[in-house]
C-alpha cells in the first residue's frame, strides 16, 4: 500500500471519529500553542527592544576608557590622552570603519531671552542644555539635520563660535524663523556667563528621546533641548587648562556593516601600542551592540526554558494519542485479520496505523501553531494599544515578530510525537495473529 493510500485511509478514520480525534488532538494543540505563544512574545520583546534602542540612540556606538590597575592612591596620568589631535589622527587610521569620534564637554543649562524681560524665572525665555562636541552628535542621538550641517572637527580646531540647535528652539525662541542659518544668538548660563554663537545647523528633535525623558508631559514650548557647540569652545567656557583639554573617555560610531568585535579589538590594539609597556592602565571598552546581544541572548535562553516547560504538555498529549491508537487497534482487530488473510504484510499494517497517528499529531500541531500565533499576536497588539494610549511609554517601538524557526520546529516536533507515541500501537497491530484477529468479536 502506497503512502498516499495510507494517508487517505488515515484521513477517513479521523473524519469518521471527529469528536474523538479532536479530543485526542487537544493535548497537542495546547502544548504547541503554549510554545508558539511564548516564543512569539519573546521574539516580539526582542524586536521591540532592538527597535526602541535604534530609535533612541545609535546601536553602533562604542565607548573606551583607561582603567588604572595599580595600587597607588593617586593614579598617574593616563598613558594616551584622548585629545583633539590624536583622536583626529585615530579616526583617519580607521577610515571607512568609523564615521565619527566624539569628545564631549558639558557646560550646563542656559537661557535664551526673546523678550524684554530677562528674568530667568519669567516666561520670555527658552532654556537649553549647552554641550560641547567634536562631531557626531546627530549620529549618536539618531537625529537628522534639517537645515545647515552638524559640527565637524575643524570647528573645534579653529575654535569657531558656532552652534547647532533644535527645530523646537527655532520654533519657540526664534519665532519659527524660516532660515536661521547664520543667525547670531546669545544664551546666558545660571552663573551669568553669556555664550555667543552663530547657528550653522538645525536638527530635528528625536520624539522617542523626549518621551523617554518624560518631557512629553509638559508643553512643547518648555521642552529642554540641546544646544551643541564645538568642544574647544566648551573648554574655553569652563576655563579648562591647555594641558587638560582632553577627554577621559572616547565614544565612536562605527560604520554600517563593520564587525564590532573586530573593530573594538583593533582600536584597543591601536591605543595600547602607544602606551608604555610598564603602564598600569588598560583600555576598557563596551559597545551598545554587544549589550543588546547580551540582553537578546538572555531573553532567548528564558524563552527556550519556558517553551521547554510548556512543551512538557506534549508528552501528555502524546500519551493521549497512544491511548486512542491502542483503542483503535482493538476496534479494528477483525479488519486487521482480514487484511492479513488477504496477504497484507506486517510492515503495511504498521505503516497504516503510524500514518494515522502522525496525521492526528500533525493536524494538532498546525492548529496549535495557528492558535499560538493568534494568542501571541493578540497579546502583542493589546500591549501596543495600551502603550500607544500611554504617553509615558511612547518611546517604545512595539513590534509583533512571529518566530519562523520555532514554528517549523514545533511542527516537526508534533510530527515526531506522532511517530514516537504511535509506534507501539502500530507494531502491536502489525504483530496480531491473523487467525486470532479473525476470531475476535
Amino acid at each position: 500500500m502506497s503512502f498516499a493510500e495510507n494517508l487517505r485511509l488515515a484521513w477517513s478514520c479521523v473524519k469518521s471519529n471527529k469528536m474523538r480525534s479532536i479530543l485526542t488532538m487537544l493535548g497537542i494543540i495546547i502544548g504547541i500553542s503554549a510554545v508558539i505563544t511564548i516564543s512569539t512574545l519573546g521574539s516580539s520583546l526582542k524586536e521591540t527592544m532592538s527597535k526602541t534602542f535604534n530609535d533612541i540612540q545609535s546601536t553602533t556606538l562604542m565607548g573606551f576608557q583607561w582603567i588604572y590597575t595599580g595600587e597607588e592612591d593617586v593614579a598617574p596620568e593616563v598613558p594616551v590622552e584622548f585629545s583633539l589631535e590624536n583622536t583626529y589622527e585615530f579616526k583617519k587610521a580607521f577610515d571607512g570603519q568609523i564615521t565619527s569620534v566624539m569628545l564631549t564637554e558639558g557646560v550646563g543649562g542656559a537661557n535664551y531671552f526673546y523678550g524684554d524681560d530677562r528674568n530667568p524665572f519669567g516666561d520670555n525665555k527658552k532654556t537649553v542644555s549647552v554641550t560641547g562636541y567634536s562631531e557626531g552628535y546627530c549620529e549618536m542621538n539618531n537625529t537628522k539635520i534639517i537645515m545647515g550641517r552638524d559640527l565637524e572637527y575643524q570647528d573645534s580646531f579653529d575654535n569657531r563660535k558656532v552652534c547647532v540647535v533644535s527645530d523646537n528652539f527655532v520654533k519657540y525662541a526664534l519665532n519659527d524663523m524660516e532660515d536661521p542659518i547664520g543667525e547670531k544668538i546669545e544664551v546666558e548660563t545660571l552663573d551669568g556667563t553669556v555664550i555667543t554663537a552663530y547657528i550653522i545647523g538645525v536638527y530635528e528633535v528625536n520624539k522617542k528621546q523626549t518621551s523617554l525623558t518624560g518631557q512629553v508631559k509638559q508643553p512643547e514650548k518648555d521642552m529642554l533641548t540641546d544646544m551643541i557647540i564645538p568642544v574647544s569652545y566648551a573648554w574655553d567656557l569652563n576655563d579648562v587648562a591647555e594641558n587638560k583639554r582632553n577627554g577621559y573617555s572616547l565614544i565612536i560610531n562605527s560604520a554600517p556593516g563593520v564587525d564590532s568585535t573586530t573593530l573594538k579589538q583593533g582600536i584597543i590594539d591601536y591605543f595600547e601600542s602607544q602606551k608604555d609597556k610598564d603602564s598600569e592602565y588598560y583600555l576598557y571598552s563596551e559597545s551598545l551592540d554587544e549589550m543588546l546581544k547580551t540582553i537578546s541572548n538572555a531573553l532567548d535562553i528564558i524563552t527556550v526554558i519556558i517553551s521547554i516547560i510548556s512543551a512538557i504538555s506534549l508528552i501528555v498529549g502524546g500519551i493521549g494519542v497512544m491511548n486512542i491508537m491502542l483503542v483503535s487497534v482493538v476496534e479494528r482487530t477483525k479488519e486487521i485479520g482480514i487484511r492479513k488473510a488477504l496477504g497484507a504484510k506486517n510492515k503495511t499494517i504498521e505503516s497504516q496505523f503510524l500514518v494515522e497517528s502522525v496525521l492526528i499529531c500533525a493536524i494538532g500541531g498546525i492548529l496549535g501553531i495557528l492558535l499560538g500565533l493568534l494568542n501571541g499576536g493578540v497579546i502583542a497588539l493589546v500591549a501596543k494599544a495600551i502603550i500607544a494610549n500611554n504617553e509615558n511609554y511612547a518611546f517604545l517601538s512595539v513590534s509583533v515578530d512571529p518566530p519562523i524557526m520555532m514554528i517549523v520546529v514545533s511542527f516537526v516536533f508534533s510530527t515526531l510525537v506522532g511517530i514516537v507515541f504511535g509506534l507501539y500501537p502500530a507494531r502491536r497491530a502489525a504483530r496480531l495473529s491473523p487467525i486470532d484477529a479473525l476470531r475476535y468479536e
